[in-house]
């Protein structure tokens, strides 16, 4: 571990480090040594900070994390531990050098041999398998007792119908009903008073039918269901509307600018553990919904359970049985999300429960959902979706001599002719306010014929005249021009500076570009 006692020495850092991410340990360590603090004080201090977004890390992964164990995922913990125990008058060029680090290691392969050795499993996770597997075997013991149990009552019931003269009722099944909770085991036979599958979790629950295959029972389609439908799709642009509070969450939680991230699978557990949260919060700001008292919001006075995924299904606590849930899905890899309706019954869950007694919605309960949309686009994430050589060239140390100005002016020049957002180029730069970098790509670029066009009125209108996809505010796209020749035929073009000019193609010459700077 990490762990240090005042006075002594750092342990070994991770041997799976790059060296960027080695100076970033080192620096933290340094700080940690000149503050002369424990590292249960520095965690003591990371938690009294915290006001929003992750919960800081428990002791034991702190002292992980500063061995460098899993700290590249981490970059929301590096700049937590500077704010805390960094001198005010050296925080700045603290975060500006972190930052380079990180953008460096993005590149950097990690140290040690070519074969990285198999991983062994955490020593945490290997306690969750095997207690899954005692609650799996324990489930399964129970599951037996309550059909012993069942049979007996039903021998009960058919020795009370002899004796008054009814027809035995038709035997139960060896196991619980798909749609019948079952029932607590331990209670005795003569202290059951009702029927197995009366008892229910949630009071509502106990009015419901189960769904029909179709999805249009009282199970998806009953009326507080179809009532909360009904108020959404009455919302005016709420595709629109969700569709970019989506987008916000996850841009928000990448944190972009700061770390150079534009990928989920790159967020650390904690930050994947907040994204759900990030998500509720922006789509209930969006929509202008209160939260509930007993659930996440309040939709036309029904309270409704918003669960959110990047996968394919959602986990319920047993707390939400019975309960309308909204279930949103996004994918950024295809750029799409889903949104829908269901109330949760037993029989819409899997069989199996984690240690937390979490159960997943089984196929059964996916269908049972009334679907408001389904794959809706989603805005793109754009660095994502470039071929990744083209992005290594985007973020090479290299390009151009380094530094930000030169990677949003790699940005420019590479990826022309498509849509450049304002998230895109402040994840590139690496700034809170990418437009300064832009406007110097924008002067050099004119050297090498590119014009970069933001979304403002005239700009906006020379990207239309020469057939590129049309910017909007706080967004810009680049393209190549040179002066239009007889052999552009009837090719698009725009006046500029008194001469015409068309859309470069490959063996067009390269000229510098017309200035476009006293163009709003």
């Amino acid at each position: 571990m990490a762990r240090r006692k005042r006075g002594g020495q750092w342990s070994e850092l991770d041997p799976g480090l790059n060296e960027p991410m080695r100076e970033i340990v080192r620096l933290l360590r340094g700080l940690v040594t000149s503050s002369g603090i424990r590292l249960k004080e520095l965690q003591q201090l990371l938690l009294a900070e915290h006001r929003e977004g992750p919960r800081p890390p428990s002791y034991q992964v702190l002292s992980d994390r500063l061995r460098g164990k899993g700290l590249q995922n981490n970059a929301s913990l590096i700049y937590a531990i500077i704010a805390v125990i960094a001198p005010p008058e050296g925080k700045d060029a603290l975060v500006e050098e972190v930052r380079q680090h990180l953008l460096n290691a993005r590149s950097v392969p990690a140290t040690g041999s070519q074969q990285a050795p198999q991983a062994k499993p955490e020593p945490e996770l290997l306690d969750v398998l095997r207690e899954n597997r005692a609650l799996r075997r324990e489930v399964e013991r129970l599951e037996r007792r309550v059909a012993r149990r069942e049979k007996e009552l039903h021998a009960l019931r058919g020795r009370l119908a002899a004796a008054e003269g009814r027809a035995p009722a038709a035997p139960a099944s060896a196991g619980p009903a798909q749609d019948e909770p079952t029932v607590v085991p331990g209670l005795s036979v003569g202290e059951i008073t009702e029927p197995v599958g009366s008892v229910h979790p949630h009071p509502a629950a106990a009015t419901s039918t189960p769904s029909s295959a179709s999805g249009s029972g009282t199970g998806s389609g009953s009326s507080d269901v179809l009532a909360v439908a009904d108020v959404l799709r009455g919302m005016q642009g709420i595709e629109a509307v969700t569709a970019a509070a989506l987008r916000d969450a996850f841009d928000s939680v990448l944190d972009g600018w700061r770390t150079g991230r534009f990928d989920l699978s790159t967020l650390g557990k904690p930050e994947k553990a907040y994204l759900g949260a990030k998500v509720t919060h922006e789509l209930m700001a969006a929509w202008g919904f209160q939260p509930g008292g007993e659930t996440d919001l309040l939709i036309g006075h029904q309270e409704v359970t918003l669960k959110f995924t990047t996968g394919s299904t959602w986990t319920v606590t047993p707390g939400e049985v019975g309960r309308v849930s909204l279930l949103v899905s996004a994918n950024d890899q295809r750029s799409c999300w889903s949104l829908g309706l269901i109330r949760i019954e037993p029989g819409h869950l899997s069989g199996a429960a984690n240690r937390d007694f979490k159960r997943t919605l089984s196929a059964a309960g996916r269908q049972a959902v009334v679907w408001l949309f389904q794959d809706a686009p989603l805005p793109e994430n754009t660095l994502l979706h470039l071929p990744a050589p083209l992005r290594d060239r985007i973020f090479a140390p290299e390009a151009g001599g380094g530094g930000s100005q030169a990677r949003a002016k790699n940005l420019f020049r590479l990826v022309q002719g498509r849509v450049l957002n304002h998230t895109t180029v402040a994840t590139v730069s690496m700034t809170a306010d990418p437009v300064k970098r832009i406007r110097g790509a924008r002067d050099t670029l004119r050297e090498e014929g590119i014009l970069v066009l933001g979304g403002t009125g005239q700009q906006a209108e020379i990207a239309r005249t020469l057939g590129l996809p049309v910017p909007r505010k706080g967004e810009w796209v680049s393209r190549r021009v040179t002066r239009l020749r007889p052999h552009h035929g009837d090719a698009l073009s725009v006046t500029l500076s008194g001469e015409v000019w068309t859309a470069a193609g490959p063996d067009d010459p390269v000229e510098e570009a017309p200035s476009i700077a006293t163009l709003w």
